[in-house]
């Protein structure tokens, strides 16, 4: 049977008319060339979506193979260079503990004559109980002097007990002595000494009496072993 494309009607498959509304009607041939022609147009839809769809799945996996490589050259560098850290870490600790060594070799062979650093001395004035008349560093005044006490400074080499020679020079520069003085010295001061930085108080020189020292420029050192330490200039006024 022929549909009618016009009014629906169904006519015989020769009929070149419709019977109902004189609509003519179309061949076989030409609607198999439609159903053709609609058929490739659906395929073509199909194979162009199945391509589009190769195509973004392929680009995908290119995608995750170019992040997997990525990933695995980042990774590679990652370790490269965590070993190389490793390795400097290993050198830098070898070479830190060497140094340790080293340094400990120095301060046991220049601490048998040079136990310690002195950066600076300062004088106070203080009576025969140790309390301070006139402050380390401030003026000293004449009338007011009884015992005149150095305060070191100093950085420590080696951990100990060490014997500190003092000299006390006049303003004439004569050194001073008394009679418990040891030879071409004033006094010895037995201390112990830290290996930091700290300070520390010497003997004072003086009499309980005040007034003892006159108004003058003076000089004091502090000697260890035959060497010289520390020395330090300073005025009575």
């Amino acid at each position: 049977m022929k549909r009618c494309t016009g009014c629906g009607a169904s006519n015989p498959m020769d009929a070149k008319y419709c019977n109902v509304c004189g609509h003519r009607l179309k061949s076989s041939a030409a609607i198999a060339r439609v159903l053709v022609w609609g058929l490739s147009g659906l395929s073509l839809a199909l194979m162009g979506l199945w391509l589009a769809t190769w195509l973004e799945l392929r680009q995908t996996r290119q995608n995750l193979h170019s992040r997997d490589r990525l990933e695995q050259t980042i990774a590679h560098q990652y370790d490269a260079r965590l070993d190389s850290m490793r390795e400097e870490y290993y050198r830098l600790d070898a070479a830190k503990c060497s140094a340790e060594h080293r340094l400990t070799d120095f301060q046991e062979m220049v601490g048998q004559r040079y136990p310690l650093i002195i950066d600076s001395i300062k004088i106070g004035n203080v009576n025969r109980i140790q309390q301070v008349q006139s402050d380390f560093g401030q003026p000293i005044y004449s009338e007011e002097t009884m015992y005149l006490q150095p305060r070191v400074y100093y950085r420590g080499i080696k951990r100990g007990n060490v014997e500190l020679y003092v000299r006390w020079y006049d303003e004439d520069g004569h050194l001073r002595v008394g009679e418990g003085s040891p030879a071409g010295y004033s006094q010895k001061c037995e201390t112990y000494i830290y290996e930091e930085s700290k300070t520390l108080n010497l003997k004072g020189w003086g009499s309980e009496n005040r007034g003892n020292w006159h108004r003058g420029r003076y000089r004091l050192e502090v000697w260890c072993k035959g060497m010289l330490l520390g020395t330090k200039h300073f005025s009575v006024l």
